[in-house]
């Protein structure tokens, strides 16, 4: 996105002033002054997010005042499209910062945005390309919107570390609450779903550690996109040989088994430190339910160290002890999780906890 002007700023308030006059428009305007204003925000943004939006407080306070505008309140459905197509054709990756910081946002909050397949369509490939870049993992780069630390920075992290983080974050969310049928799914190669299993194991000692775990959700979102899309097969009695996919996210996990042993890990360490927010909820579901694959699964089986197995167990009886009654789904699929751990897995033969 490039007007040909360059804007000259010289301190924070200036900057913060300049955004809010962009914004600044009767919602009752012409059109092309609104389109305007939203790309000229855009713009000021991309050329001044280094000095200014260096934590993920400042930037989601940027496109927040976007967002909450009085011409996207009126216009959003427009200019939700403008940022779409931005996100479709411009290549510039500071811009792209930008654009895909305030789609995540607006996407967390507008479900209905979120899940529209239509619109995500030509973004996805663009998306999984950011995953895909090869860089120094020493960096963390995430940028987890107004779901990590408000102070977290920028400074030092490359750009495209950064787009890597919201890239994942935004899959994530879609992943969440859109439905892949088996022949969508087929995007997510076993190329992709490698370089996720990667970026689990090279980012394990990195200090910031919500690069991470936001990698985990996106595989267990994903997980469960495999096992609906392929319980649907079966269910619509479509033959074995017709299907056209399995769950990738298994086979791929049974082909590096021991060398992906932070991810076990690290759903053991979720799990165990989840919260009762309604995030924390839909995570808890999506990790025992890729727990009871692994349980059920040959091959996968004996994927945890005896020892995670037992803090497995002391985790499950927490949970089911503590949970409210208005939990009861919850419960009764810690329940069902918790069958084949006890029967499938090491602890058969050195019971933990046979007392209770």
């Amino acid at each position: 996105m490039d007007f040909g002007i360059v804007y000259h700023i010289d301190n924070a308030p200036t900057f913060w002033a300049e955004l809010e006059d962009v914004l600044a428009v009767d919602s009752k305007a012409q059109l092309s002054r609104i389109d305007n204003a939203l790309k000229t925000f855009v713009l000021i943004c991309s050329q001044y997010h280094q000095l200014y939006l260096q934590t993920s407080l400042q930037l989601e306070h940027a496109c927040s005042l976007l967002l909450e505008s009085e011409i996207f309140s009126w216009h959003s459905e427009r200019l939700s499209e403008i940022l779409m197509s931005v996100a479709a054709n411009d290549t510039n990756p500071h811009c792209e910062l930008i654009v895909h910081s305030t789609l995540l946002i607006y996407g967390r909050k507008n479900t209905a945005f979120m899940r529209s397949k239509q619109k995500w369509k030509s973004i996805f490939p663009i998306l999984m390309d950011h995953v895909l870049v090869e860089m120094d993992d020493d960096f963390g780069g995430n940028v987890d919107l107004g779901r990590g630390a408000a102070t977290t920075s920028g400074v030092g992290v490359p750009i495209e570390a950064r787009l890597r983080s919201l890239a994942i974050g935004i899959l994530y969310e879609a992943c969440r609450v859109q439905k892949f049928d088996t022949q969508e799914l087929q995007m997510f190669n076993d190329n992709f779903i490698e370089r996720l299993f990667d970026l689990v194991e090279l980012t394990r000692n990195v200090d910031d550690e919500s690069l991470n775990y936001s990698v985990i959700k996106l595989i267990v979102a994903l997980n469960e996109q495999f096992m609906v899309a392929t319980s649907t097969d079966a269910q619509s009695g479509r033959r074995k040989k017709e299907r056209t996919g399995s769950n990738r996210i298994i086979e791929v996990l049974i082909r590096r088994i021991h060398s992906s042993k932070t991810f076990g890990e690290n759903i053991i360490f979720m799990l165990n430190r989840a919260n009762d927010t309604e995030e924390d909820l839909v995570m808890q579901l999506l990790l025992l339910k890729i727990l009871y694959l692994l349980f059920t699964t040959p091959g996968t089986q004996r994927y945890f160290y005896t020892n995670d197995l037992r803090v497995l167990v002391d985790v499950f009886l927490r949970e089911l002890v503590d949970l409210p009654e208005e939990s009861e789904a919850l419960r009764h699929t810690y329940l069902r999780v918790l069958n084949p751990l006890l029967t499938n897995t090491q602890l058969r033969e050195t019971p933990y906890k046979t007392q209770l």
